[in-house]
């Protein structure tokens, strides 16, 4: 078997360089890339599509959970968890059969995760699955920036939330509106809400999401019902509590991004 294609995501520079030194002596990976944040782990999956992530778990902004649900399921690489705190989480790992480094783990561990992760090779489907299961329950840092991965064509893009001015439910995708231009993603409108910052967008109606720093007027077109205007001048239907749109627009924390 061809060795996998390796991609490392820790903030700590001593961290990835004492890994890479490690792996360097295991015949079984050859690595393809570095990140030292979630934002580059996005752009070099979907650039690299490596077969096998070693990601750490906590990393200034989003952390190692943030940068799994945004991958889509199609090229979610293995995942080795790395860690340098032993927590409830990582009990959860192991249970569903992921594996994961407690720092400072010795080459002999190293050597077990990575054996494993290459016998897993032959059970894609399975292991992806079990990855899917620990975030559901895994923690949701919400309010955070956060990115998505979309694909266009043979690439993949990393959009901002912060970029997005509305979100329409199309069947079984979602439109994401921007100023760079529209987005088609493979997500329910629902799921996507749950990820997205209640700080930063409102759900206006059963197929619309706004984002509320886009907003410029609410208007009302009939007896009850409103539309919400955007700064880009779509239109956006609003059928939830025009109280609650009001209080979320006047709570302190909804302010536009620097």
């Amino acid at each position: 078997m061809t060795a996998l294609k390796t991609l490392i995501v820790d903030d700590e520079k001593p961290a990835r360089d004492r890994l890479k030194s490690l792996l360097a002596k295991e015949p079984g990976v050859e690595i393809v890339g570095e990140a030292k944040n979630a934002r580059e782990a996005l752009e070099m999956i979907g650039e690299l599509r490596p077969q096998l992530l070693f990601l750490d778990i906590k990393m200034p902004g989003e952390n190692g959970f943030h940068v799994l649900r945004a991958v889509p399921q199609e090229i979610l690489p293995r995942t080795i968890f790395t860690t340098a705190y032993d927590e409830f989480a990582v009990d959860a790992f192991a249970v569903r059969a992921l594996d994961y480094l407690l720092k400072p783990f010795t080459a002999e561990r190293l050597h077990e995760a990575l054996s494993r992760a290459i016998d897993q090779v032959t059970s894609k489907v399975e292991d992806e699955a079990a990855v899917a299961d620990l975030l559901k329950t895994a923690p949701v840092a919400r309010g955070n920036p956060e990115r998505i991965l979309v694909k266009i064509n043979e690439r993949y893009i990393v959009v901002r939330s912060e970029e997005i001015d509305w979100a329409e439910a199309a069947a079984n995708y979602v439109v994401l509106h921007t100023k760079a231009g529209n987005h088609v993603l493979r997500k329910a409108l629902s799921t996507l809400d749950e990820e997205l910052s209640p700080q930063l967008f409102f759900r206006a109606s059963r197929s619309a999401i706004v984002n509320l720093n886009q907003i410029v007027e609410i208007q009302a077109v009939a007896a009850g019902e409103h539309v919400i205007l955007l700064r880009t001048g779509a239109k956006v239907s609003l059928t939830r509590g025009l109280r609650e749109l009001q209080e979320r627009l006047q709570a302190p924390r909804a302010r536009p991004s620097a």
